[in-house]
């Protein structure tokens, strides 16, 4: 946060605006580059952030939110990038509760899946709403899948099948189990 008055960051506001087609994500992850860039950067004698406004409009953005998002996947960290590629075998969305069974799983990473959420909701790479996790762009999640390598993805699937298989079907032996149970009971007191 600037903590800057208006009057002083509206050419800059104007020129994020403009160049991130009024989403929020982008901007963020724009001004985030400019920062790594130093093209906003803090002046201790000033004792505030200033920016060079000349290179904040020749910055080349790219043409889509998706695609500017895809190039910032490569500084992810590995636990972060992991939990992309499964979350992409999955399809564009995933039920959380099916991401709460895969964490008790080795498939998700060493610090497993939920821990790397908020970070990747907070860079606009997936969204969490109605019990479901989202790619926030079918190219984030096409991108992801694709950039596993062939042989580690078919794994992975088989993996993910597997191992959700197993949960189902015990799941499934314990209802016909309780089943049973529930039958018995009630010709007990028939």
């Amino acid at each position: 946060e600037l903590k800057l008055p208006k009057r002083l960051v509206g050419d800059l506001s104007d020129v994020v605006y403009k160049k991130s087609s009024d989403h929020i994500f982008f901007a963020v992850e724009l001004l985030n580059s400019m920062v790594r860039g130093s093209t906003i950067y803090f002046s201790m004698s000033r004792r505030q952030f200033h920016w060079k406004l000349d290179r904040v409009y020749s910055l080349k953005t790219d043409e889509t939110v998706a695609t500017f998002i895809i190039s910032t996947l490569s500084t992810l960290h590995p636990d972060a990038l992991k939990a992309l590629q499964v979350l992409s075998c999955c399809g564009f969305h995933t039920d959380v509760a099916v991401l709460e069974l895969l964490e008790e799983s080795d498939i998700s990473p060493c610090r497993g899946i939920r821990s790397s959420l908020q970070y990747l909701v907070d860079v606009g790479i997936v969204e969490i709403a109605g019990g479901l996790v989202a790619f926030a762009h079918d190219l984030i999640q096409q991108h992801v899948y694709e950039n596993i390598d062939l042989s580690q993805r078919l794994d992975l699937h088989f993996n993910i099948a597997l191992f959700l298989g197993l949960k189902t079907s015990m799941n499934s032996a314990s209802i016909q189990a309780m089943g049973s149970i529930e039958d018995g009971f009630k010709n007990l007191y028939i």
